[in-house]
Formats: C-alpha cells, sequence, structure tokens
C-alpha cells in the first residue's frame, strides 16, 4: 500500500524526493524582462560594460522625422502612443514650473546626501555611482504632488497628461511610484526593461502601466537621453508566450526641457548613458491599473501631514480609496476605504543641502541605507559630479 501511494503521489505532482511540486511555476518565470536579459540588454557588473555591445548607442539607426516629436494636438500624441509606444507632449512644463521643479529636485537632492538617506545607482568603469535617484516624491515638495495629480498650476499641460493616462489605463489608475533621476557624467546605460515587466507572458494588447516622464533638461543622445525601442509594445504582445528572439535597434529620446514623455508599460525601455559633462534630470511618475500593488506602497511611506490635507483625487491616485471594479463592482470590499499610515515610520520629506535632524537619519538607516552610504563615499573621494554641487 505504501509503495502504490508513493508513485500516485508523484502521478499528481510530486518530485521524487516526496515533496511537493510547484503549481505552475513556469509561467511565472515566463517574463519579457527573462527574454531581455537573455539577449544581453544590460551591463555587466564586473567590467560595467553591456553585454550586447553598443545597445545603447543610437546613431544612425532612425532617419530624423521618422519618430516622435513634441507636439500639442491629442490626436497626434494618441497616434504616436499607439504606433510608437511613446509620445512626447510639448511645454507640458512653463518656464517657472520647469525652474521651480528643477530647483527642488537639485535641493532635495543634495539634502539627501548631506543626511545620508540617498540612493545611487549606475557606475562608471571604476565602479563609483555617478547617478542618483529621489524616491516617495509626494513627501518632498507639492509641485511633486500636484504632478501626480496632473494639476494645471504645476503642470500647464496636466489635463493634457491626464486625458492620454485615462485613455490608456483607464478610470481609477493609481500612482505606482513617483521619483526623480539624476544623471551624472560617465555612467552605464540602465538594462533595458519594460514597466510592467512584473506580468507573466502573455500581455494582452493594451498596457498595464504607463509612463509620465518630465523632462528637467535637454534630452539628447549625448546626455543619457531614454532609450526605447520603438514599436516594441505591439511585437511584445505579439510574442505571446513565445519567447523573444530578435528587436529592432534603439532609439534616444530627444527633445527640450518642459517636454513630458508618455510611455506605452509595454514597452522596451531604459535610462541611456550621459556622455556629456552636464548633469540630466528627470521627473518619473508611473501610474497603473487599480488592482495592482504599487512599487511605492503609499500606505506605508506617505507624510501624515500629506495625508491630512491631500485632495480627494490625491488620496485616490495614491490607493487610499478601495477600488470598486471588476465585474459587477465586487472587488475592493472590505472593512472600510481608506487606510491608515503607520504610527512609527517617519518619512523623509522636504530637504535641502543642509539636510535633516541626526535623531530622524536612523528610522531610515538598514543595510540599503549603510550600502547607499558607501556609493556616497565613494562619490566624495572621486568627485563625482552630483556631489560637486555640494561644494
Amino acid at each position: 500500500m505504501v509503495q502504490i501511494g508513493k508513485r500516485i503521489r508523484r502521478k499528481v505532482g510530486f518530485v521524487d524526493d516526496g515533496s511537493p511540486k510547484p503549481l505552475y511555476t513556469r509561467f511565472h518565470k515566463n517574463t519579457f524582462q527573462r527574454d531581455l536579459i537573455d539577449l544581453g540588454y544590460y551591463v555587466d557588473a564586473e567590467d560595467s560594460q553591456p553585454v550586447k555591445p553598443d545597445y545603447h548607442l543610437t546613431q544612425g539607426h532612425y532617419s530624423a522625422n521618422e519618430l516622435p516629436v513634441p507636439r500639442s494636438e491629442p490626436d497626434a500624441l494618441r497616434q504616436d502612443l499607439e504606433e510608437f509606444g511613446y509620445c512626447l507632449v510639448d511645454a507640458a512644463l512653463s518656464p517657472e514650473q520647469l525652474s521651480l521643479f528643477q530647483d527642488r529636485v537639485d535641493a532635495q537632492a543634495a539634502g539627501e546626501r548631506a543626511a545620508d538617506v540617498g540612493s545611487y545607482t549606475s557606475a562608471d568603469v571604476s565602479g563609483v555611482p555617478t547617478n542618483q535617484f529621489l524616491l516617495a516624491l509626494v513627501n518632498k515638495g507639492q509641485c511633486f504632488a500636484d504632478a501626480v495629480e496632473m494639476l494645471p498650476r504645476s503642470v500647464s499641460e496636466g489635463e493634457l497628461l491626464e486625458q492620454l493616462t485615462t485613455q490608456m489605463l483607464g478610470q481609477g489608475f493609481i500612482c505606482n511610484s513617483a521619483a526623480a533621476a539624476i544623471a551624472g557624467p560617465g555612467g552605464t546605460p540602465q538594462a533595458l526593461h519594460c514597466g510592467q515587466s512584473m506580468i507573466p507572458k502573455p500581455w494582452p494588447p493594451w498596457p498595464y502601466e504607463c509612463f509620465v516622464g518630465l523632462f528637467l533638461d535637454e534630452f539628447t543622445a549625448e546626455n543619457g537621453g531614454t532609450l526605447v525601442i520603438p514599436r516594441s509594445h505591439r511585437l511584445l504582445t505579439e510574442a505571446g508566450t513565445d519567447p523573444l528572439t530578435d528587436l529592432p535597434p534603439t532609439a534616444s529620446v530627444c527633445a527640450p526641457a518642459g517636454t513630458a514623455m508618455i510611455m506605452d508599460g509595454r514597452l522596451v525601455h531604459g535610462t541611456g548613458a550621459n556622455r556629456s559633462q552636464a548633469l540630466r534630470r528627470l521627473v518619473i511618475l508611473t501610474f497603473h491599473k487599480p488592482f495592482i500593488r504599487q512599487q511605492e506602497q503609499w500606505g506605508l511611506t506617505l507624510n501624515k501631514e500629506i495625508y491630512a490635507n491631500a485632495s480627494p483625487k490625491l488620496r485616490q491616485r495614491l490607493g487610499f480609496e478601495a477600488w470598486h471594479g471588476g465585474l459587477g463592482g465586487f472587488e475592493g470590499h472590505g472593512e472600510g476605504s481608506v487606510a491608515p499610515l503607520r504610527d512609527d515610520y517617519a518619512a523623509v520629506g522636504e530637504l535641502t543641502h543642509e539636510g535633516m535632524p541626526i535623531q530622524e537619519v536612523y528610522l531610515h538607516h538598514s543595510k540599503l541605507g549603510a550600502f547607499n552610504q558607501r556609493q556616497l563615499a565613494k562619490m566624495r573621494e572621486t568627485g563625482q559630479l552630483i556631489v560637486k554641487q555640494d561644494d
């Protein structure tokens, strides 16, 4: 009887040692991100060199008028989104708004370095970080919270951004993350990826996620303007569950400061390598369908003061309202529609070059925090451009 039992168990999904075999694992691991890694669209950590040679060098890949340019007409922007997977909204920020975002990003970045709560990415050939990331921007300035709401008082073309994002994701979309990226000279290109890389294959012919980027500097091929593979959003959907075997060449997104970029979450993209001698700054807002858990879990990290003064729209967009979607509207029901904020968490708020009180820093100190402090020390020792701003 024991032997028969063992045979039956193996038939219904047990491995030879008798332990249960996971169900559906082959589907969970079958992601397009795995395919992009297999195709070599990343930088080797040992020598800081792209595995697929020169995937970030885009000169000559496309003709001058082949790809999207900054526009303001909704129909033309929709057409670019559908065909290429991204569009460029002309003059999304007024000159005054652009200056406000630039100043706030610069001051916040300096403050996080001073307080040893900064986050650093990319690296030069010596392994010294070149880029800085600012996270949870809703805590760090009214202009950022306004941008999440797409309010014209801080983003002049906010209503157009709202319209296009709603047309991509549907009503009730929520903010997945609000960040800023400062790319310094000498860094490496980011691994190419998709915003919705967490979704296993196959993908439907519409996105789960949408990227909205505010260009705080002119974006060029030389300073690492965002890399994209035009039309890849369609190619990945058409691949179904099959592996990717090849993709078209990359392009650098080039546009003036103040432009907004809207990108389909299926589009293959990444930060380019900054080969100029200046910093390149970008505010990154990502939004997705409301049934997906957010990367920035605002219920854990949002400042209580921000929450207390937030508009109903901002609370909804940060995920503090129950979502009543789904068939028949049965999703999102429970014992309340607003989630409480944690009592024992002090978020990093607005900072300047003076940093923050030392008694607050310990709340953010962790293994990751210690790693980032070591990265900052390397940057200071070698005089990277980002930290030179502190002199």
